[in-house]
């Protein structure tokens, strides 16, 4: 900013935040600002928005919650952030133990939707209860948002890694598969189909091992949609049911997902692309891998198999669970 520029009022700053951070719409944003030239900041804003005294003064001292203090925990900084929630990392303290504290955008908490999606997520992680997928120990509502406490992982997401240009070895990265493999399995068991499996949802710590981390789509009833011409999922790595909206999922969505990440891992790069979500999924629906691209891209034979019999857009030619996959895997690693 330079000299000639006034330095901005405190109070337009803080309405900036709460724009920015999802508490406040701007259009109300504009009505505190009107209101500011009558009476009080505080006031105007507690008119507008109907807030308290109290949740006003947090919010200024937190900073829009971008630096959250919670009552019972110890804050230790932001582990993570993604389109719905940001993850901080807290010591409880009334025994000590670290954890992760998942914080859902507070805009996302005022949707019925978001929110509903948000506390199941945290009653499966809670009863759950399988190798390889986080632990969740209680949600509670806090400040006019949501907070999912889980288990602190240890480790980076294979997103951040693959983001730096990480490539894996075939064996490193079937290694992960073989693991992951293991957790869906589990959770198939247990009638839990996950619909959001990617990179991004997926921790390895220093020592190899990997857990899921998100279950935020994940559920019982094999739904695949949600409300009207609404895919559940990330785009680059819907199966081609998931993205036509097909309400009869079952795993082998996951393990086309899974031969997704696996190309991701060993190419560096995803199987389609599209400038948008919407091409991503006409891609997944109609494109096919090209076995001719794939023979030159370096990959072995047996890797070449894997992903095309994960990633094949007809799921009666995928394997039927992650059971098989993670036999024939095993299978080839032993050799």
């Amino acid at each position: 900013m330079s000299a000639a520029e006034p330095a901005q009022n405190p109070n337009q700053a803080f309405l900036v935040q709460l724009v920015h951070r999802g508490f406040l719409p701007r259009e109300q944003a504009q009505l505190v600002m009107q209101a500011a030239a009558e009476v009080p900041f505080e006031d105007a804003l507690a008119a507008v928005t109907d807030w308290d005294e109290e949740r006003i003064t947090y919010l200024r001292a937190t900073e829009a919650m971008s630096k959250p203090q919670i009552p019972g925990f110890k804050m230790e900084g932001l582990l993570g952030t993604g389109a719905t929630a940001e993850v901080f990392g807290a010591q409880r303290l009334k025994d000590f133990k670290r954890v992760a504290l998942k914080i859902l955008r507070p805009n996302l908490a005022a949707d019925k939707v978001a929110a509903n999606r948000f506390v199941q997520e945290a009653k499966l992680l809670k009863e759950l209860d399988v190798a390889g997928v986080v632990r969740g120990y209680r949600a509670f509502r806090f400040m006019g948002t949501l907070v999912l406490e889980m288990e602190r992982v240890p480790g980076r997401t294979l997103e951040e890694m693959l983001a730096e240009g990480t490539r894996f070895k075939e064996r490193e990265a079937l290694a992960i598969v073989l693991q992951v493999a293991a957790a869906l399995e589990g959770m198939r068991a247990r009638g839990v189909v996950h619909r959001d499996l990617k990179p991004g949802n997926l921790m390895i710590d220093k020592h190899g091992k990997v857990c899921l981390i998100d279950l935020g789509f994940a559920g019982a009833g094999m739904q695949g949609t949600h409300g009207a011409g609404t895919t559940l999922g990330t785009a680059a790595y819907l199966a081609p049911e998931q993205a036509r909206g097909e309400e009869s999922l079952d795993g082998r969505a996951d393990i086309y997902s899974l031969g997704a990440t696996l190309y991701h891992l060993v190419i560096g790069e995803l199987p389609f692309h599209g400038e948008d979500d919407q091409e991503m999924v006409r891609a997944q629906v109609l494109e096919s891998l090209k076995g001719s691209a794939l023979k030159g891209l370096g990959i072995s034979p047996i890797m070449h198999f894997f992903i095309e019999k994960m990633m094949a857009k007809d799921r009666e030619v995928r394997y039927a669970t992650a059971t098989e996959l993670v036999e024939d895997i095993q299978a080839h690693l032993a050799r």
